[in-house]
């Protein structure tokens, strides 16, 4: 086998082993998730025991997987609803994006607080999305601004103000707003819990009732929790659900491959399953290969160097240095990948498998760290994909669809208009794709 890929998969697994000698410092993550209460969620646990530990609890509190299906295919069915409602009110055309960011939130609150946002029927909390891209923005800057110790606690003052809106400083005003929103809902989690007595033995599972009944987490810390809960839990389900679809709107051969595997169930009104779903192994691959073009978290996910430092590739690095690996650059990698900035789902169908190719994924980073949610977001993605592939023709809206998200953002696909293109702030932001659809099935 070619080794020449080797070293670039070092560095990336050197970093995110569990024995990796470096830590989430304060240069990055100073800002994420403290805000004016000084919590710590489990991203920010520096200490790989403690950290371990937390994750272990977090890892118990997700609800059973029936549930989580449940929930899902009922918010996915809703989904499909609300993508036909916006085209007739559009003249034909739903911008995806925007449709998969209320089912994303839906799920989340729905699996994390017992109480979905209703995004999908209802308006109420439809200003959540863009507050967290204007969130991230802020923190994206301020974040490699802070990395001085002055600049990071001016920062943190500076949350604790009115003078973001004094001065009319929106992305803080907005990061403001969202670290409002998060303890907001722990508090109305454990009103709930007031008001209905002792529920552990509920039908019904939820990942801040489970951690609330530990008590194991300080209200700061709980606060911490879900402000990296509603923004992770969200990102990859609505960015790489429509990233997907615009990856099938370039690739006909590969939609069409897609929506044969799908409709080829013939399924009943109650007769879908996750195993069922699972079983969409080509679904599944264009989802992955999306992934792979378009990561939710293109950039780098920086670490620092600990006492005594750490050798990568045979590079000594000394202590309190910034190392990262960059998602976005080891996916298009040509000696792991090849034709890496051609989309084609059969790469991680073929047998033998390269196992580089694996190797290198990372949409989800990898390590003791990587997402807790990962087994979740895939069903929330695949079952999503099932629904809109199964009961709608879906086609490009003119050049606002296949060819570029939007207009505002097609100068950033530097000519490569195959390329899904989005701004990288933490996590992917964008537009679109701006589609057509047209109803094959009947709702059941």
């Amino acid at each position: 086998m070619d080794t020449s890929a080797k070293p670039k998969l070092t560095r990336s697994m050197t970093l995110h082993v569990k024995s990796a000698n470096v830590f989430k410092g304060d240069e990055f993550y100073g800002l994420l998730d403290s805000g004016p209460a000084g919590g710590k969620s489990v991203q920010m646990i520096a200490d790989n025991e403690a950290h371990s530990a937390r994750r272990k609890l977090l890892d118990k509190a997700i609800p059973p997987r029936e549930q989580v299906f449940r929930d899902i295919d009922e918010l996915s069915q809703r989904l499909v609803s609300i993508t036909e409602k916006e085209a007739n009110a559009h003249g034909g055309v739903v911008d995806v994006a925007t449709a998969t960011s209320w089912y994303s939130f839906d799920v989340i609150s729905t699996i994390a607080f017992g109480q979905s946002f209703d995004m999908l029927r209802t308006h109420d909390w439809r200003w959540l999305p863009l507050c967290l891209q204007e969130m991230s923005a802020f923190l994206y800057a301020a974040g490699y601004a802070g990395g001085h110790a002055l600049l990071l606690k001016f920062f943190h003052w500076l949350l604790r103000t009115n003078w973001p809106s004094r001065l009319r400083f929106t992305t803080a005003v907005q990061a403001q707003k969202y670290a409002d929103l998060a303890a907001d809902r722990v508090l109305d989690r454990g009103n709930r819990m007031k008001s209905q007595g002792d529920v552990t033995d509920s039908s019904r599972k939820d990942i801040f009732g489970y951690l609330m009944q530990a008590k194991v987490h300080n209200s700061a810390d709980l606060t911490s929790e879900s402000s990296l809960l509603i923004a992770a839990g969200s990102d990859a389900v609505r960015f790489s659900i429509a990233a997907t679809v615009f990856y099938l709107l370039q690739n006909p051969e590969a939609k069409a491959k897609a929506v044969a595997e799908v409709r080829s169930l013939n399924l009943g009104s109650n007769d879908l399953s996750e195993a069922k779903v699972a079983s969409l192994k080509y679904l599944r691959a264009c989802i992955d290969e999306a992934m792979r073009l378009s990561p939710p978290k293109a950039g780098s996910i920086p670490r620092e160097t600990a006492a005594g430092g750490i050798v990568i590739d045979g590079w000594a690095v000394p202590e309190g240095m910034s190392v990262a690996t960059s998602t976005y650059t080891l996916h298009r990698d040509p000696d792991i990948y090849k034709q890496p900035y051609e989309y084609r789902p059969e790469r991680w169908l073929e047998r033998p498998h390269d196992p580089r190719l694996y190797a290198a994924f990372t949409p989800f980073i990898k390590g003791p760290r990587a997402c807790p949610g990962k087994a979740v977001a895939y069903v929330a993605m695949q079952t999503a994909l099932f629904h809109m592939l199964r009961e709608f023709d879906i086609d490009g809206a003119g050049e606002v669809s296949g060819e570029v998200a939007s207009s505002e953002h097609a100068a950033a696909s530097r000519g490569r208009r195959s390329d899904y293109p989005f701004n990288d702030w933490i996590i992917g932001y964008t537009k679109g794709p701006f589609v057509r659809v047209t109803r094959v099935l009947k709702s059941t």
